[in-house]
């Protein structure tokens, strides 16, 4: 209750100096911002540029995105396929490896007997299998072996298990083939479902178009046609009207009275058959006079000509004289400004002098510069 505190007053007259010092440092940026007072900033349209840019870069995200997973697939799909090739390739490889080493051994060959290097140290032939008993020895012959019955029976079950073998190994080998083809065909048939129905779309626009040019061309044949035809029928009519007119013209009857008939000085051209010596006689004069015309006339032009390129020689001269005389008041002009221009040259010269060196010999300090523009009032 005896404490001193702040009273209302006081804290509205503090919260409005606040007020004030914010503005006036708002108004400082504005003002002494040169390109947001002069320019301003359009703020919508920054946000929509904003907006279009981050929509753009998403789009672009999720294609790159969408891009890569389809490639990861692909390159999967292509490394598992590889992967096959590489072990049916590494399989076939090995059991042929081991069907030469358990099926084909060397000591196995028919002429085994002949690079035997061992041969000389076998003892003689002790019984029908003997190994020594080949087709050199002398010691068997075929047909004489106690054994031949069961040796064939062994051949044949041998025989026989290598062909199941073969059996299961090529029914294993066209199972692991055929699951790639099927693999394989359903792209392809994805593919070509694909291409068929844009070659389809395309089919049906590229009939329509020739359909409609048809259509077109057609018309235009038939127009042209008709046409043909009505010139034909006028040529037809003009022939005949020409043929009958030649059958009853008077050139054909060998009329000789052709002149005087639309007139006492017109002829008819299609009767007409030549001048008389009276008109050549009026053409040969009519050309001579117009000879003598033309000479007149050109005598005429010529001395206009010389009239003309005299008073063009008379104009070139004056205008010689006269462009001497301008170029002598140029040159006047021209020397008298340079006298005038070096005497107001020799006169600022002064000037800045007495100015540098009399008038303004003390330079302004920073402090000067400083007290300019330390408030917006």
């Amino acid at each position: 209750m005896f404490g001193v505190g702040v009273t209302p007053e006081e804290r509205k007259q503090q919260a409005a100096i606040q007020r004030r010092q914010r503005l006036e440092a708002e108004r400082k940026q504005r003002i002494f911002n040169p390109k947001q007072r002069l320019i301003g900033l359009d703020t919508d349209a920054l946000k929509l540029q904003i907006e279009e840019k981050r929509r753009r870069e998403e789009h672009e995200r999720q294609l790159d995105e969408a891009y890569a997973q389809e490639t990861n697939r692909q390159q999967m799909l292509y490394n598992e396929l590889q992967s096959r090739i590489q072990n049916d390739r590494r399989r076939v490889f090995e059991d042929l490896q081991s069907f030469r080493k358990e099926c084909q051994k060397y000591e196995d060959r028919r002429e085994f007997e002949l690079n035997d290097p061992k041969q000389l140290s076998y003892p003689a032939r002790i019984h029908d299998d003997d190994a020594r008993c080949g087709l050199s020895s002398m010691q068997k012959f075929e047909g004489e072996d106690l054994g031949d019955r069961r040796r064939l029976i062994e051949k044949a079950q041998q025989k026989n298990a290598w062909l199941e073998a073969q059996i299961r190994e090529r029914e294993q080998n066209r199972k692991e083939y055929e699951a790639v083809e099927r693999l394989w065909e359903q792209q392809q048939r994805e593919h070509s479902l694909r291409a068929i129905e844009l070659a389809t779309a395309e089919e049906c626009a590229r009939r329509t178009v020739q359909f409609e040019t048809a259509n077109y061309n057609l018309a235009l044949a038939n127009e042209a046609a008709e046409k043909r035809k009505l010139e034909k029928l006028a040529d037809e009519e003009a022939n005949l009207a020409h043929q009958l007119n030649m059958y009853n013209s008077e050139l054909l009857t060998e009329t000789t009275d052709v002149t005087h008939v639309n007139g006492p000085f017109r002829t008819t051209k299609t009767r007409f058959k030549g001048l008389t010596p009276e008109q050549v006689k009026i053409i040969k004069e009519e050309q001579l006079r117009q000879i003598m015309d033309n000479a007149r006339r050109k005598e005429s032009d010529r001395q206009y000509e010389e009239s003309w390129s005299k008073m063009q020689r008379r104009f070139a001269v004056a205008t010689t004289i006269l462009d001497k005389e301008l170029d002598d008041r140029r040159r006047d002009v021209k020397v008298e400004t340079t006298h005038t221009n070096m005497e107001l040259a020799r006169e600022q010269r002064l000037r800045q002098e007495y100015l540098n060196r009399v008038l303004y010999r003390n330079s302004c300090s920073e402090d000067f510069f400083e007290q300019f523009n330390t408030s917006t009032r």
